[in-house]
């Protein structure tokens, strides 16, 4: 409901009443004021006096006011001025996060610095500009725009920024440095940490993404599957560059998470290192606990192809455990070919060629047949082992 009506209803009641008031005053009023100012006498009736007393307290109201906004007016127009610019730089930023997300980012970039002419959105205006020439392809011409942002409020904008153009740049090492500071300074920014954790990757500081990735995938922002994909990932490499030492690595196998410890890659890994120390035995002991721990469901071939690279004085148990495994795989064609080669190390050349062989049926492979090129050698069939090396030629070109 409007109330102006109202209001000027009341005035003009008011007014009423007091010219009412004022008329009755003057008719029943006898009272009279004499100033006396030798030599002037001046008469005069208290009505009129109190009239003209209320009109010059009006005057002098108005032109006090009058005066002060006078004397306030250049800086009022200051004022005005200041906030027009103010508002005019809002507008060029708002301008040029649209031409940003539109995909017009040289008109962006000049937009945002037009903006960074006004101090209240300077530091704003200066990271659009940056992330727009980013955008554009010009790098180089981002960061002089970064370099601007002076205020400490807006330090974590502009190195969030940088590390993130650094990292896309493939300059790990100084993103790394930034982002350091960044996450000491506030340890639960994932995206901070998401990028972090890319940098110490790029610079293959694996201890580090361990120690990174626990609170990144707090955060919500990685899901479950990739962290522990990353976390296998570090772990795998601090396996491949641990010093030469079997006790170290078997320790540090042992060490690790369940997950972790019988995952497919892992095994694969730490075998792989143990064989290349002499370590045979610990690698076949490795390896049929993760085999066995894995299951037939989760069989993997790759595992049963490295068994067959551990030369260790137990062969025939070897190959006991092997064929355990194939009743339950019987067309695995690599775990048929760990046999075949764990046969010819006994020296059962009639076993060996039949697990081979059957690999071969399977699954054609240059190594498959490179073996049963050296096993018919080794069982005089010239013309056999000729056979399996033309082949072993075709499946290199192909």
């Amino acid at each position: 409901m409007n109330s102006r009506p109202i209001r000027w209803v009341l005035w003009l009641l008011l007014l009423a009443v007091a010219a009412v008031a004022i008329a009755l005053a003057g008719r029943h009023g006898t009272g009279f004021v004499v100033m006396v100012i030798p030599p002037w006498r001046i008469e005069t009736s208290a009505l009129l006096f109190f009239i003209l007393l209320a009109a010059a307290f009006a005057v002098l109201y108005v032109a006090i006011r009058l005066g002060v906004r006078a004397y306030g007016l250049p800086r009022e127009v200051k004022r005005l001025a200041q906030q027009s610019a103010k508002n005019k730089a809002r507008d060029q930023v708002l301008s040029s996060l649209e031409l940003l997300f539109s995909g017009r980012f040289k008109d962006a970039e000049l937009k945002a610095r037009d903006a960074m002419s006004h101090a209240d959105t300077k530091d704003l205006a200066a990271a659009l500009a940056a992330w727009a020439a980013y955008e554009s392809g010009s790098a180089k011409a981002a960061t002089p725009y970064l370099d601007t942002i002076q205020g400490e409020a807006s330090a974590k904008m502009r190195d969030v920024s940088k590390a993130y153009m650094l990292l896309a740049e493939g300059r790990a090492p100084e993103a790394l440095s930034l982002l350091k500071a960044l996450a000491a300074s506030d340890p639960k920014n994932p995206g901070v940490l998401k990028m972090k954790v890319e940098a110490e990757m790029a610079e293959k500081a694996w201890d580090d993404v361990l120690s990174t990735l626990a609170p990144l995938a707090q955060s919500g922002l990685l899901p479950d599957a990739a962290a522990q994909q990353l976390k296998l990932n570090a772990e795998i490499n601090l396996i491949k560059g641990k010093p030469a030492d079997a006790d170290a690595i078997e320790t540090a196998w042992r060490g690790m998470t369940r997950d972790s410890r019988y995952d497919a890659a892992m095994a694969a890994a730490v075998a792989k290192r143990l064989i290349g120390l002499g370590a045979a035995d610990r690698a076949r002991a490795i390896l049929e606990d993760v085999v066995d721990e894995r299951g037939h469901e989760r069989w993997d071939g790759a595992l049963a192809a490295l068994y067959a690279k551990c030369a260790t004085d137990t062969t025939l148990q070897q190959i006991e455990r092997a064929e355990l495994w194939l009743t339950h795989h019987p067309r695995d064609a690599a775990l048929l070919a760990a046999l075949g080669k764990l046969c010819m190390r006994q020296s059962l050349w009639g076993k060996a060629q039949s697990y081979l062989e059957a690999s071969a049926a399977l699954e054609p492979s240059l190594d498959t047949h490179m073996t049963l090129a050296r096993l018919m050698e080794q069982m005089g069939k010239r013309d056999e082992a000729v056979a399996h090396i033309r082949k072993s030629a075709e499946l290199a070109g192909q």
